[in-house]
């Protein structure tokens, strides 16, 4: 009669285990999906997942992840964004009085935006704890990943083709691809976070079969290639670094072919789309015209960074506009910046105008379009050298792992962290929703291979 009971209370535990397994696989392979659909969506899908992470913690008392080292970093970073949008909201309104009086001025959404930001360092240790539990979900969870990023890719080559996506989705732009956004620009932006920890994956899969090596030699090659399609500069830049990178640091054992030829298979595929497509020629090569006509007139360094030249040479870049400002405030408020969500507002007051720079009226926007030139202008140089370091410290460390490792699903992690932070080069914005749950996805591998099991 015991026996037959411990038999149940087996079976139960097994039962409930295979559902738990199930709905993490679930939770996690809908990420992807849940950004094509929206901040709501985003926001659900991470808070359901910090939920369960708490609620699977307090039922097997596992609370060893809170007495990490690097959990008291980012619950410093939290703090301190917390205690800084509240004292900045007393200076702030004042501030803020002298501007544009049509415009609302929110003092509480500073506060919630920072108090939300501990639903990142929750979701960075769940990932630890979930995503690497074994590697039955690990592979499902990724596998559920390359379908969706390949349906995602086969999308924008058919929008390119035929001007409009497979859900017929037009884009605002015709030098941009919309895919399934509907009216957001950010698939470029989307694939770049994804793209290349799936190329890892697949990678890995299959570097013991000659035949299917070809699969993600393919999705690797047409990776970049869509984000180049995308028409997003910023983007192409980081995942041409980042193809650059892998190429060079992984060997030719991953391949179908030889590196070499992968690396010109891409540049001909580049050739041929530019070569082909008059809007792709307009949006890429006439900008990269540009800068070089800048460089070639600057004679020296010093002429370049001469107050005249610099705004002669920058001040047609719309984003520099965004830029400018965001110094000017940094400037203004250098030791703790305006506060989070603040740079939206602050950017507005007239003192801010420069004549000098042709989108000066365009200054302004959710965020400088510019990851450190946010953090500086938002947070000061407290919470940027607390921010920089934590993550720094972090990447420094997992890399020392990844000599070790040489796994390619951690390489693409560390270097999407390292290109997000590349300086002056456009970026979204580091507190945003879709950027950000783009951001921590990577660095969640980041600091999730520090301790990853061996299988």
């Amino acid at each position: 009669m015991t026996l037959i009971n411990t038999n149940k209370v087996n079976f139960k535990n097994f039962k409930k285990e295979s559902y738990n397994e199930k709905f993490i696989i679930f939770l996690f392979s809908f990420l992807p999906i849940s950004l094509i659909l929206g901040n709501s969506a985003i926001n659900s899908n991470i808070l359901i997942i910090d939920l369960f992470f708490l609620l699977t913690c307090y039922r097997q008392k596992q609370w060893s992840w809170i007495r990490n080292k690097y959990f008291y970093f980012f619950i410093s970073i939290w703090t301190y964004l917390v205690i800084n949008s509240i004292i900045s909201d007393n200076y702030a309104v004042s501030l803020f009085d002298t501007i544009r009086k049509e415009i609302v001025y929110p003092e509480s959404d500073s506060i919630i935006r920072s108090v939300g930001f501990i639903r990142f360092i929750i979701f960075l240790f769940a990932v630890q704890y979930f995503f690497f539990k074994s590697k039955k979900i690990f592979d499902q969870i990724f596998l559920y990943w390359t379908i969706i990023i390949f349906v995602v890719l086969i999308d924008i080559v058919f929008e390119h083709i035929f001007g409009f996506n497979l859900l017929g989705f037009e884009s605002p732009s015709s030098k941009r691809i919309v895919s399934f956004f509907k009216d957001e620009l950010v698939v470029g932006g989307f694939m770049l976070g994804f793209s290349f920890l799936i190329s890892g994956f697949l990678f890995k899969l299959t570097k013991k079969d000659t035949i299917k090596k070809i699969l993600p030699s393919i999705f690797f090659c047409l990776s970049i290639i869509c984000i180049y399609l995308s028409g997003e500069r910023s983007n192409f830049i980081k995942a041409l670094i980042t193809v650059s990178a892998i190429l060079l640091l992984i060997g030719d054992a991953y391949f179908y072919i030889k590196k070499k030829y992968i690396f010109l298979f891409i540049v001909i595929g580049l050739a041929l789309v530019t070569l082909i497509s008059e809007d792709i020629y307009v949006k890429q090569i006439e900008s990269y015209k540009k800068i070089i006509r800048s460089a070639e007139n600057t004679h020296s360094l010093d002429a370049f960074f001469s107050t005249s030249n610099y705004y002669e040479k920058l001040g047609h870049l719309r984003h520099f506009a965004h830029y400018e400002v965001a110094w000017q405030i940094f400037k203004d408020y250098p030791i703790s910046g305006v506060g989070n969500l603040k740079f939206r507002y602050i950017c507005h007051n007239e003192e801010y105008s420069n004549d000098k720079i042709i989108y000066t009226n365009e200054r302004c926007s959710n965020h400088p379009h510019q990851v450190h030139f946010e953090i500086l202008s938002e947070q000061g140089i407290i919470g940027y050298l607390i921010i920089i370091f934590t993550i720094f410290n972090i990447l420094f460390n997992s890399f020392k792992i990844y000599r070790k490792t040489g796994d390619p699903i951690h390489l693409s992690s560390i270097l999407f962290v390292l290109t997000f932070f590349i300086p002056l080069l456009p970026s979204g914005g580091f507190f945003s929703t879709f950027n950000g749950a783009i951001f921590w996805i990577n660095f969640s591998f980041v600091h999730a291979f520090l301790n990853k099991p061996s299988y």
